[in-house]
């Protein structure tokens, strides 16, 4: 014979209430259900509490995650405004881009050589270059675009900024020389770098660049095959205050 279908849950009910009720010990199948009801509970008990534990977990990692990114945008912002200055006492420091040092000034340079009478033959390319960060409504180029000159020589160029918006515009600019290597013997004398431009709109003005170089520049080495030299400017917009 077939094995008798187990009780149905009704029925189950039933015959615990009764039993209760008289006194005595629930039947075997009542108490299996109790049991797995109660296991069942716990185990949802259970898995609740470790949904709402991951749940806080999760929302403690993004917040970090905000944390760290507003701490990223903050130090964005913040070295973006400290690069010019950093970037020119790094400048001053060094040589690095022709700054002069103060160990020693441009005019210094060439009462010395005057006076030991430097000669130089070797001719150099000075070529210029210009460029605008993003967001700088300005059109900023070069008037000429190279010239000649022979170490212990000095030399004038030009560099035109025009504001095209309608909203004054103040700008600062960096510059570069390249080779870098040929950056020591690059002295600017007089420049508009990391001097606070402000051109109202429409407005346009010239920029000059008087530079000298070093004589030393021929006996050295390490310049040889070195023929031209790339001044580049890039102008960057200075954020109201």
């Amino acid at each position: 014979m077939p094995p008798p279908p187990p009780p149905s849950l009704a029925r189950l009910h039933q015959r615990l209430s009764l039993s209760l009720l008289r006194g005595r010990s629930p039947p075997a199948a009542a108490d299996a259900f109790l049991r797995r009801g109660l296991a069942s509970s716990a185990s949802s008990s259970s898995s609740a509490a470790a949904a709402a534990a991951a749940a806080a977990g999760r929302e403690k990692s993004s917040r970090r995650t905000l944390a760290y990114l507003l701490g990223v945008a903050a130090a964005m912002v913040g070295a973006s405004y400290a690069a010019v200055p950093l970037y020119r006492r790094f400048c001053q420091a060094t040589g690095y881009g022709g700054t002069v040092q103060r160990r020693e000034s441009v005019e210094e340079k060439i009462s010395r050589h005057a006076r030991d009478g430097t000669t130089t033959s070797r001719e150099i390319i000075v070529q210029f270059n210009a460029d605008v960060a993003d967001g700088m409504p300005w059109k900023f180029i070069p008037t000429q675009r190279e010239v000649k000159v022979k170490p212990g020589e000095s030399a004038l160029a030009f560099y035109t900024a025009e504001n095209r918006s309608s909203a004054p515009i103040t700008g600062v600019s960096t510059y570069n020389v390249a080779p870098m290597k040929a950056a020591i013997y690059f002295n600017k004398i007089q420049c508009f770098c990391f001097e606070e431009q402000t051109l109202l709109p429409g407005e346009q003005i010239d920029m000059p660049v008087f530079f000298y170089i070093d004589p030393e520049f021929e006996t050295d080495p390490k310049m040889e095959g070195v023929n031209n030299i790339v001044l580049s400017y890039t102008f960057f917009k200075v954020n109201d205050s």
